[in-house]
C-alpha cells in the first residue's frame, strides 16, 4: 500500500536500475522453511494388471521418506479392497504410484470417484495414466490417458507454472532424463499446465509441440494432480523430483494451495524481460531468474506499453515474512505514482493491517472476504496466485483460484474501464517478489447488467465540429462545446449494448436544439432523440433523458441537429443498462431422461426404436431431435450439449430418470454430473417405478444416490429448505403405505405424484407430472392451499404439449397440441396464477427430452428426416426455420424470468 505516497513531490521519480541476472543454473534457491502441516495420512496403491515397473519400490520408499520428513504417514497397498468409502476417509490423498491396467471393480470405482467429489485427493504417477481404460471417469481424475513412449532419454521441461509447490522450486527449465509419455488427448483445456516437454529437446514426441507432462485440477470438492516423470528408480534419488511429489501430494491433500483451473489464452506481459516496464517514483525492482523483488521506495513498477479495458490479470507473488506490496489497476499513465493512488485501485499484498488494507482488499474500499482469503492463502514464504478480473467498473479478486473479493466502482474520479497496470515497491524491507505476470483481454468494454456508464462530453475520440470548452462548473472544467447544426461526436469507449437509457448533463445560452443517440457511426441507426432547451445559460446544467429503442450495439454516436449559431453545451452523458434477473432458478426443474443409446457408444439403440420403429431416421417419436438419435453416455457431445440448453432455458436443476441401482440410467448419472457441473446446472432425481418397487426400496435407493453422488459440486441440494436433496416419486399411488420414508425425510425433501392431499402422508409435498392436466390444472389450488398450510414442497408440472402417436401406435391417450406455443403459456400462467395454481414452491417441467410423448422443450430439428410426418416447432412464438428450433428453451427463460419476480414480490 502507499501509505505515504502523497507526500511525495509529482515531480519524484528516480531512474529505474534494474538488476539483470543470467539464469544458468535449472533450480532456484531453496525458499523460507514452510511451517508443518497438521499430521496426515497417505495412502500409495501400486497394484498393476499390465505392465510393472521396477521403479514402484523406490517410488514408495521415497514417499515415506517425504512423509517422516512432512509429517505425514504413509500406508503402501496392492490391495484393492482398500477403496472403500471407510476406509479412504482416514486418507487426505491417493497415491496412484505407476499403477497399470484395470485395478478397481465398480464398487471400488464408485468409492474413489465418491472420495474424491467430496473433498479427498488423488496424485498420478507416471503409469497411473496407463490405468483403468474402462472406466470412463478415471480419464477425467487422471486428467490424460497414456498412448506411447520412446525409449529413455534426456529432454529439457519447460516450467509453465513456477508458484505451485510442486514446482515452485524450478527454474524455467529442467533437464532431466526420463520416459517420456504421450497422450492419447491433450489436457490442456481441462487442466492447470505445471510442466510441459519441448519436443524439440528429444525425439518421439507426438503431441505437435505442445506436451503437458505434469498437471494439477479441481476434481470435484477435492484436487488431482498428476506427474508423466518417475519411470526410472533414479528418478526418486533425485531432489528436484522429491520437491516435486512433496509439492503434488501436499496440494492434493489440501495444504498447499494453487490456483489449478485451467488456464489458456493468456500474453505474458512478464516472464524474464522487462520489455514495455518502466519505474514511477523511488525504488526498485532486480530482475533475477525471471522473477522481480521489490527494493525501496516507495515507487511503482507499471506496464507502460498498452492500457487495458475489459481483461484477467494474472500473477504469481511471494513475500517472506510481513511484508508490504500490491497490485494497481485502471490508472492513466503518469510517471508520476501519486496518478495511481488517486486515480486507480491497488490490490493489497499486506499481512497484518486492517481488514481493507490487508491481502486481498481493494486498499482503503472493501475488505476481502477474511473467511475465503484465509482459507485460499499460502502463508509467506510460499507463492499465491492472484486472478484480478475487470469487466466495466467491476473488479474480482480470485486469490489461488477462490474468489476472494468483488468490487464495483461508483467513485466519478476514477474509472476501471481503461487504464494501466502497476506493481509496487513499498519501501526498504518490504521485500515481494513476482513471477508470470500474464494477461487475457477479454473482448469487450461493455460494463455489467445494472451499471450505469458516465463518460466526459469532451473525452469523444472521432468528431466534425465540435471542440472542447472550458466551463469552471462542468465535470473535469470543460465540456463538449461549440456544437452547431450538423455536427456530430463519436466515442469508441462507450460501448451501447445493453443499454436501455441515456442521459446527459447539458446546458444552452442559444436556442438550444436536438441531439440524436446513434448505433456504430454518425449515420448509424438513430436509438433515442431528445430536445435541448435554453437552460438560462451556459453554466446552468439540467439532465436531459431519452429511452433507447432498436438494437443498442456498438460505440455511441451523438448527432445535433437545430438553428444556426451554438446549439448546445455537454457535459457529461451516462448510458444505463438494466440488471439481469438471475440467471438461473434453483426452483425451475426440467425432468431429463438418460435412457437413450445409440451403437457409436451403447452398441446398438435404446429408446429410439419404441414403436417398432428403425433409427437413426425413423424413431419413436413425433418430433425429431436437432442431435438426431443421440447417446445419453455421450457426456461430450449430446449431453454436454443439453446442459448449455437447460441453461440458456434459465432452469437451474434437472431431474434425473432414474430406474434402480446398477441399471442404465445408474451407469451413467455420474458423466451427466460432470456434464452438468461444468454448466452450473444441478441434478435432482426422479425414481421410476422399476420392478419391486416398494416402499423399503425407495429408502434404500435414496440413501444409496446420496452416498453415491451427494459429493459431487452438481447434487441438488435446496438451499431454502436446509439444503436437502430432492426426489420425485413416479407412480407413488401404486404404494400405498409409504411410512418407511420416515427414516429418510429429515435431511431428504421426497414428492408424490399426485394431487390428493390424502395421499401424501409422509411424504415432503408433490407434484403433477400429467403434461396435458397443466391446462386446466385440476386440483392445483387445493394441492398448493394445503401445501403451504403444511409446510410442504408444491411443485406443478407443465408442458408445452403431448403426442405419442409414433411411439405407441394405436395409442388412445388423448393428445395435446402445442399451438404455436400457446398450450406452454397456458400451463405456466395456470401454475403462476395464485387462484389457480396455488403458489408453488417450485415449477418443473415436463419435459427437457422426453420424446415418446413429444412434451419435450429440447429443440428439434427443423428439417427432419422426410417421409415419416414429423412435426417441427415452425411457428412458436411466431419463429419459424432454424429460429424456431430453440423456441421453447426461450420461452422457458421468459416464463423463469416471471416466477422469480413473483417470488421477489
Amino acid at each position: 500500500m502507499l501509505r505515504q505516497l502523497r507526500r511525495l513531490p509529482s515531480a519524484a521519480a528516480s531512474a529505474f536500475v534494474i538488476a539483470l541476472a543470467l539464469v544458468g543454473a535449472f533450480l532456484t534457491p531453496a525458499a523460507t522453511a514452510q511451517a508443518a502441516d497438521p499430521a496426515y495420512k497417505v495412502l500409495v496403491f501400486s497394484k498393476t494388471a499390465g505392465f510393472r515397473h521396477d521403479s514402484i519400490p523406490a517410488g514408495t520408499q521415497a514417499i515415506r521418506d517425504l512423509g517422516a520428513a512432512n509429517n505425514f504417514t504413509v500406508t503402501a497397498t496392492e490391495d484393492s479392497a482398500a477403496f472403500t468409502t471407510a476406509n479412504l476417509a482416514q486418507f487426505k490423498t491417493v497415491v496412484f504410484l505407476s499403477t497399470t491396467g484395470d485395478v478397481l471393480n465398480d464398487t471400488q470405482q464408485s468409492a474413489l470417484q465418491s472420495y474424491l467429489d467430496g473433498g479427498g485427493g488423488y496424485v498420478g504417477v507416471h503409469a497411473a495414466a496407463d490405468t483403468e481404460y474402462g472406466w470412463p471417469q478415471y480419464e477425467g481424475i487422471v486428467g490424460a490417458w497414456f498412448k506411447s513412449h520412446p525409449a529413455i532419454q534426456q529432454a529439457t521441461l519447460k516450467t509453465e507454472d513456477r508458484a505451485h509447490a510442486a514446482t515452485s522450486h524450478l527454474g524455467q527449465t529442467w533437464s532431466r532424463t526420463d520416459e517420456w509419455y504421450n497422450y492419447r488427448a491433450n489436457p490442456r483445456g481441462n487442466v492447470r499446465v505445471l510442466q510441459s516437454l519441448d519436443e524439440g529437446s528429444y525425439s518421439g514426441g507426438d503431441m505437435s509441440g505442445d506436451h503437458p507432462i505434469t498437471w494439477c485440477h479441481p476434481q470435484g470438492n477435492g484436487r488431482s494432480f498428476y506427474t508423466g516423470l518417475g519411470h526410472t528408480a533414479e528418478s526418486y534419488a533425485d531432489p528436484a523430483f522429491r520437491n516435486l511429489l512433496l509439492g503434488g501430494i501436499r496440494y492434493a491433500a489440501g495444504f498447499a494451495k494453487a490456483d489449478c483451473r485451467a488456464e489458456t489464452g493468456y500474453t505474458p506481459i512478464y516472464n524474464g524481460s522487462t520489455t514495455g516496464w518502466a519505474q514511477a517514483g523511488p525504488g526498485s525492482f532486480t530482475n533475477t531468474d525471471a522473477t522481480l523483488t521489490s527494493t525501496g521506495g516507495m515507487g511503482l513498477y507499471w506496464y507502460q506499453a498498452k492500457q487495458y479495458n475489459a481483461y484477467s490479470l494474472k500473477l504469481d507473488w511471494r513475500m517472506p515474512g510481513d511484508d508490504n506490496s500490491g497490485v494497481f489497476v485502471g490508472f492513466p499513465s503518469s510517471t508520476d505514482p501519486n496518478s495511481a493512488v488517486n486515480q486507480g485501485y491497488e490490490i493489497q499484498i499486506d499481512a497484518t493491517d486492517t481488514a481493507d488494507k490487508t491481502t486481498g482488499s481493494i486498499y482503503g474500499f472493501k475488505s476481502a472476504d477474511i473467511a475465503a482469503r484465509d482459507g485460499a492463502l499460502n502463508p509467506p514464504g510460499a507463492w499465491n496466485t492472484y486472478e484480478i478480473r475487470v469487466e466495466g467498473e467491476r473488479l474480482q479478486v480470485f486469490l489461488n483460484g477462490v474468489k476472494i473479493n468483488d468490487f464495483t466502482n461508483t467513485d466519478p474520479v476514477r474509472s476501471l474501464q481503461q487504464g494501466y497496470i502497476g506493481i509496487q515497491n513499498h519501501g526498504t524491507g518490504d521485500d515481494v517478489s513476482f513471477r508470470n505476470i500474464r494477461i487475457k483481454e477479454l473482448g469487450g468494454t461493455t460494463p455489467p447488467p445494472g451499471s450505469t456508464s458516465t463518460y466526459e462530453g469532451e473525452s469523444y475520440t472521432s468528431s466534425a465540429g465540435v471542440q472542447p470548452a472550458d466551463h469552471g462548473s462542468a465535470s473535469g472544467g470543460r465540456t463538449l462545446g461549440y456544437i452547431e447544426n450538423g455536427d456530430w461526436a463519436g466515442y469508441s469507449q462507450a460501448s451501447l449494448t445493453g443499454a436501455t437509457t441515456f442521459s446527459a448533463k447539458v446546458s444552452s445560452g442559444g436556442t438550444g436544439g436536438t441531439l440524436q443517440v446513434r448505433s456504430g457511426s454518425a449515420t448509424g441507426a438513430v436509438l433515442g432523440s431528445v430536445t435541448v432547451p435554453n437552460t438560462g445559460g451556459w453554466e446552468n446544467f439540467r439532465t436531459v433523458t431519452t429511452a433507447l429503442s432498436g438494437n443498442a450495439t456498438g460505440p455511441v454516436f451523438l448527432t445535433f441537429t437545430g438553428a444556426a449559431g451554438s446549439l448546445f453545451d455537454i457535459d457529461t452523458f451516462t448510458l444505463e443498462r438494466p440488471a439481469a434477473l438471475q440467471a438461473s432458478s434453483a426452483n425451475v426443474h426440467l425432468f431429463y431422461y438418460p435412457w437413450y443409446g445409440s451403437p457409436a457408444k451403447y452398441g446398438s439403440y435404446r429408446h429410439w426404436q419404441q414403436g417398432g420403429r428403425t433409427p437413426p431416421q425413423d424413431i419413436g417419436a413425433d418430433l425429431y431431435p436437432k442431435l438426431g438419435a443421440y447417446d445419453s453416455g455421450d457426456y461430450t457431445g449430446a449431453v454436454a450439449q443439453h446442459m448449455k440448453w437447460v441453461k440458456r432455458s434459465g432452469a437451474g436443476v434437472i431431474v434425473y430418470s432414474w430406474w434402480g441401482k446398477g441399471g442404465y440410467e445408474d451407469t451413467l448419472a455420474k458423466g451427466v454430473l460432470d456434464a452438468a457441473a461444468r454448466e452450473g446446472v444441478k441434478v435432482a432425481w426422479h425414481i421410476e417405478p422399476y420392478a419391486n418397487r416398494t416402499a423399503a426400496s425407495v429408502v434404500s435407493d435414496i440413501q444409496y444416490i446420496n452416498t453415491t453422488y451427494g459429493n459431487h459440486p452438481a447434487f441438488y441440494r435446496d438451499a431454502e429448505h436446509n439444503n436437502r436433496a430432492a426426489f420425485y416419486i413416479f407412480e407413488s399411488l401404486r404404494i400405498t403405505d409409504w411410512t418407511a420414508l420416515d427414516q429418510v425425510t429429515q435431511k431428504n425433501t421426497v414428492l408424490a405424484q399426485t394431487t390428493d392431499t390424502s395421499k401424501i402422508a409422509h411424504f415432503s409435498g408433490l407434484y403433477t407430472y400429467d403434461g396435458i392436466a397443466g391446462a386446466t390444472a385440476p386440483g392445483w389450488k387445493q394441492a398448493g392451499d394445503y401445501a403451504r398450510a403444511n409446510g410442504l414442497i408444491w411443485a406443478p408440472s407443465v408442458a408445452p404439449g403431448y403426442i405419442d402417436d409414433r411411439a405407441v401406435p394405436g395409442n388412445t391417450t388423448p393428445t395435446l397440441g402445442r399451438a404455436n406455443g400457446a398450450t406452454y403459456d397456458k400451463e405456466w400462467s395456470n401454475a403462476l396464477d395464485p387462484a389457480i395454481g396455488g403458489s408453488p414452491t417450485w415449477v418443473s417441467v415436463t419435459s427437457f427430452n422426453e420424446w415418446h410423448e413429444g412434451s419435450s422443450i429440447e429443440p428439434a430439428s427443423s428439417a427432419p428426416p422426410g417421409g415419416f410426418g414429423y412435426q417441427t416447432f415452425a411457428g412458436a412464438y411466431g419463429k419459424t426455420g432454424a429460429d424456431a428450433e430453440n423456441a421453447y428453451l426461450d420461452r422457458t427463460k421468459y416464463w423463469v424470468d416471471r416466477f422469480a419476480a413473483r417470488q421477489v414480490r
